[in-house]
């Protein structure tokens, strides 16, 4: 091959790469959020086993400063597909070490926000409104629990992800309500997500409506798998009511895909919130208006509160 071929073999692959790393998530800065940030104490557990035959972890976090009588609403959270390439053990602290969630749990107790929280991903009237439902009752704080989250988007309903699905739903819920600070109700339970963790908390959330009260997904991985998604949501007159959001933002990869669901979720009478946040599809995002978001929604949700 001569070089100019050699070349633009090359140029190909570059761009190979850099579209799946872009899907993925870029790689963050080597940083993270200095232990004064941090209102939350964090502990692991151990998860399920992985066809890999490693073990998944889950890291947890408890408000910190509880009384003994507080309890909290529940919530798990899944890390998008960059954590899922650094493998089960590191890959469990995305929330924690990539995302910041303890910065966006501190800077909602401290209310009010200003745009610096949100990573400077925000505008005006967002930011107004989630000032306003702070200055109407203040952020309660929940305690969350951060699974490793394995890739299955091409085996989504397969053997291992119901298997992962059940331990999600049932064995982590149950373990939870044992041994940590929670309401012990699905009224007070939720399930959430980004990118890859959004398919992950859509297909569970919406597929164990007696387990979640509440079902959200940032940015989900949804391409191509709407009809699949959608086939979780059973309609039955004994279903109970479940309050979910699906949100994209300006500059995501998945922004049309997104959409779409919305628009099926419509089409098919599933009641829902869907919001157009402002940034891309990416750490940035994480870390501002995707953290802060999320918590605040299922802190209202889960206390029956409406969100903003």
């Amino acid at each position: 091959m001569n070089r100019g071929g050699v070349a633009l073999v090359a140029a190909g692959l570059m761009l190979a790469v850099a579209g799946a790393l872009a899907f993925a998530q870029a790689r963050p800065e080597a940083i993270e959020p200095p232990p004064e940030l941090f209102a939350m104490d964090a502990t692991v557990w151990a998860g399920p086993r992985l066809a890999s035959g490693q073990r998944a972890g889950v890291v947890v976090l408890v408000p910190k400063g509880r009384a003994p009588s507080d309890r909290f609403p529940l919530l798990i959270a899944m890390h998008g597909l960059g954590e899922t390439w650094r493998g089960p053990e590191r890959g469990a602290w995305g929330w924690v070490r990539d995302y910041w969630l303890p910065r966006a749990d501190r800077a909602l107790r401290d209310a009010p926000l200003d745009a610096s929280d949100l990573e400077n991903l925000v505008d005006p009237p967002r930011l107004a409104a989630l000032n306003q439902s702070l200055r109407n009752e203040r952020y309660g704080g929940l305690v969350v629990l951060l699974p490793f989250t394995p890739d299955v988007r091409a085996r989504l309903g397969g053997p291992e992800h119901r298997a992962f699905d059940r331990w999600l739903s049932h064995d982590l819920v149950a373990r939870a309500r044992r041994e940590l600070p929670v309401i012990p109700t699905r009224e007070a339970t939720g399930i959430d997500g980004v990118s890859l963790g959004g398919l992950h908390a859509l297909w569970t959330g919406l597929g164990h409506p007696e387990a979640f009260g509440s079902v959200g997904a940032l940015q989900p991985a949804v391409r191509t798998r709407q009809a699949v998604v959608l086939s979780r949501f059973v309609s039955s007159a004994r279903r109970p009511s479940q309050r979910i959001r699906i949100v994209t933002s300006t500059n995501d990869a998945l922004r049309d895909d997104v959409t779409q669901l919305d628009r099926a979720m419509g089409a098919a009478r599933i009641t829902h919130e869907f919001k157009l946040l402002t940034g891309p599809h990416d750490y940035v995002f994480n870390r501002g208006p995707g953290a802060i978001e999320m918590l605040l929604f299922h802190d209202r949700a889960l206390r029956g509160r409406p969100a903003p």
